[in-house]
């Protein structure tokens, strides 16, 4: 996987359980910076200010990405500000079907 995906400004950066949900949809970071860029925002409930979820409608399913603003200290002291990605997800996504009575 990439590491000098940029987004906002700040370096996206997987978590170990976001990096096996994106392997095993075969995706990667770019696959998440594009849907960053081209989705929506699909929070169903309020979100915590520095949390980021935004989804995307390919085909006959969705793809969400959820992402936390945080900082990640270096061995040398140097504090970066990175999106952490904590969770990438598919479901399937129909339209309503309405009946006729």
């Amino acid at each position: 996987m990439a590491l000098d995906i940029i987004y906002n400004g700040m370096r996206i950066e997987p978590t170990l359980s976001a990096t096996r949900e994106l392997l095993k949809e075969g995706k990667d970071l770019y696959d998440v910076l594009h849907i960053l860029e081209e989705g929506y925002d699909c929070s169903t409930s309020k979100r915590k200010e520095n949390i980021t979820e935004k989804c995307l409608k390919k085909g006959g399913k969705e793809y969400k990405v959820v992402l936390a603003e945080t900082e990640v200290a270096h061995p040398d002291g140097y504090i970066e500000k990175v999106m952490r990605l904590i969770h990438f997800g598919k479901i399937a996504y129909k339209k309503e079907r309405r009946r006729e009575i």
